[in-house]
């Protein structure tokens, strides 16, 4: 009620000063002085607040009965990348492209709060999982996985190019400003760092019947040291073969990689990693974990 006295006294104040005005004025002559407007004083509205709706938590998983999503298993379900690329960065101090560091045991979703098919770990192969982000709805980051989703014996086309959604509670993030391509019809392969794009010569890639994957991959962040054998410098890609189920035995996986190699064989012979001079393998192991390599050509 005093808001609606208040507000009448203005008004009426209002009025006042009108009226003042009016009769400092000259009058016109033989004119009926007009009627004022009137005035409408609205009656205040009480608005019952509430609090903002939280964000709900992730449908429960029990982590403990998923398989594991890594270069060791093959998890049926996950998602293909459906043409998605990574995602740039919003914080570009972090790196133009967007990846997430893995903190904690975290479930692989087939869709933001979705179905669980599988437990994302903080460590692939003894190196923090470093994965690149290529969508994001509020909370959840889809990303890229080094994991299969079939064997090629099973079904090719869901051998590589895997995905899924993480709570993005369980990460870090991060990024990278380097990316990577190979042409295996010009046999090269370009680096850019960032800064530099470097277009070098590769050795060999994959045979005719062990292509090397045509399907986005990122490096893992394992590098092997392996003096003495035919591979001495290893950086492990996402990617497996898609013509061969397994030619790793102790492992039970066909990762593709880039390597040198003291193979003299060049051109279109390997079963599908990309053998570089060490010149090569000097640019490219400074490169971080996450960093996408497309394969064209």
């Amino acid at each position: 009620m005093a808001r609606t006295r208040l507000t009448a006294r203005s008004a009426l104040a209002a009025l006042a000063v009108l009226a003042l005005a009016g009769a400092c004025a000259d009058a016109p002559a033989a004119t009926p002085a007009a009627a004022p407007a009137p005035v409408v004083v609205t009656a205040p509205v009480a608005v019952e607040k509430a609090a903002a709706p939280t964000v709900p938590a992730p449908p429960a998983a029990d982590l403990s009965t998923l398989p594991v999503i890594d270069l060791l298993h093959v998890v049926p379900g996950l998602p293909g990348i459906d043409g998605l690329t990574q995602r740039e960065n919003a914080d570009p101090s972090l790196g133009r492209w967007q990846t997430v560091v893995v903190v904690r045991d975290t479930a692989g979703r087939v869709a933001p709060a979705g179905a669980a098919v599988g437990v994302v770990p903080p460590l692939t192969l003894e190196v923090r999982t470093t994965l690149p982000v290529i969508d994001q709805r509020g909370r959840w980051l889809r990303v890229m996985v080094a994991t299969r989703g079939a064997l090629p014996s099973q079904d090719v086309a869901q051998t590589n190019g895997r995905s899924v959604w993480i709570d993005s509670a369980d990460t870090e993030p991060a990024g990278t400003d380097w990316s990577i391509q190979v042409d295996t019809a010009a046999q090269t392969i370009t680096v850019d760092d960032g800064t530099t794009t470097h277009v070098l010569p590769v050795k060999a890639t994959g045979a005719p019947g062990t292509p090397t994957p045509h399907v986005p991959a990122f490096l893992v962040g394992t590098r092997w040291l392996q003096p003495g054998s035919t591979t001495p410098r290893v950086l492990l890609l996402s990617t497996q073969s898609e013509s061969i189920d397994h030619y790793d035995k102790p492992t039970g996986t066909a990762v593709t990689a880039i390597h040198t190699t003291t193979l003299r064989g060049a051109g279109a012979v390997s079963n599908g990693c990309v053998r570089v001079g060490d010149d090569v393998l000097d640019l490219v192991w400074q490169a971080p974990a996450g960093t996408v390599v497309t394969t064209v050509g």
